[in-house]
């Protein structure tokens, strides 16, 4: 099914769908201009939202695997310990408003780790009451590689709705029965001929602004005899081991568990927070054994992660090319230019 909104509807889009889900979507944050970032939160109004934006500091994996989430507090009281569970239940319905389909695509990969693999209550319980209304991009930034890695410009499956500027109206593709009920409302008119052909010209449009670099072909194969390859010092050696990489990246889903107890110890909570292969302890065991103590292995590690690993496992590839972890590098690594290097050497 195939939908057209005009712009000047959208507002009376937004409050239906208020009326059923809380919105979310990318939202300016910080104080001043200077200061001033796109991350994912709750609006109230459509102009809270930014629609026209290259990417947010933080992608929606947040919403559904939160950084710091209290699992369970515990209390002693006299010979007995107390449980009281603290994981944030979604009552209530969320509509994931203007996501780009690279974000959509590492929702995707991530329901393979918590949805399927490996069953997280938590996780699960926020994907079922969230519905996925999708935004293409205008415009490519410099730092986006999503045509080479397949989660865009464009997308097919992994959202109820997918909407695209075509000018004085949105475009929108229908992939679910929730995303048909949503488009029921007169102000939706079925799409044209004419309409189809905007909608292929701005994504036409699009992906002319990309530029090629890496080829995703072939790259399991060529990583499988390159892990102790002199390649990967060339750039662990600019690494500073911050995990910004890690904690911008849409798709990293490694954790660490820690209780956190009050002084006398008789209270606290049990706590998950995002980990980073980066960090030094990550990969240290019992006797403090760690096979990956250099910070090259490390390093090379995270891009095994993305375009090997998963391959193996689950038969995708885990980068969705959204440059986050490009646009933030505190040394300016660009991974593109590491599997260009991989794939000539």
């Amino acid at each position: 099914m195939e939908k057209v909104l005009r712009k000047g509807d959208f507002t009376g889009f937004f409050k239906e769908l208020k009326k059923d889900y809380k919105i979310m979507g990318a939202m300016k944050k910080g104080s001043t201009s200077a200061y001033a970032y796109l991350s994912f939160g709750y609006a109230e109004k459509p102009e809270d939202i930014v629609y026209d934006y290259h990417t947010t500091v933080l992608a929606p994996k947040k919403l559904f695997l939160p950084d710091g989430e209290a699992l369970f507090g515990f209390k002693k009281e006299g010979e007995r310990i107390l449980i009281d569970d603290l994981a944030g239940k979604w009552e209530e319905k969320r509509a994931l408003l203007g996501v780009h389909p690279c974000d959509i695509t590492a929702l995707s990969r991530l329901d393979k780790v918590f949805n399927e693999v490996y069953r997280d209550p938590y996780y699960r319980d926020r994907r079922r009451n969230t519905v996925i209304i999708g935004l293409t991009c205008n415009e490519a930034a410099s730092s986006c590689f999503c045509n080479i890695v397949g989660s865009g410009p464009d997308l097919n499956d992994g959202y109820d709705l997918l909407m695209t500027d075509i000018g004085d109206s949105y475009f929108f593709k229908v992939r679910s029965e929730a995303g048909e009920k949503l488009v029921q409302k007169d102000y939706f008119r079925d799409a044209t001929p004419e309409d189809r052909q905007k909608r292929e010209a701005a994504i036409k449009g699009l992906e002319k602004q990309f530029k090629e670099s890496f080829k995703i072909d072939g790259i399991t194969q060529k990583m499988r005899g390159k892990y102790s390859d002199e390649l990967w010092n060339e750039y662990s050696n600019r690494c500073v081991t911050c995990g910004i990489c890690n904690m911008v990246c849409p798709t990293c889903h490694c954790f660490a568990v820690f209780d956190r107890a009050n002084m006398d110890m008789t209270e606290g909570k049990r706590v998950r927070v995002w980990d980073s292969c980066h960090f030094e302890r990550f990969a240290r065991m019992a006797g403090g054994l760690d096979p990956r103590e250099e910070k090259s292995s490390r390093f090379k590690h995270r891009l095994y992660d993305k375009f090997y690993y998963p391959r193996i496992r689950y038969g995708e590839t885990f980068c969705v090319g959204c440059g986050r972890c490009i646009k933030f590098c505190q040394s300016e690594i660009d991974l593109r230019d590491a599997l260009v290097k991989l794939q000539e050497g």
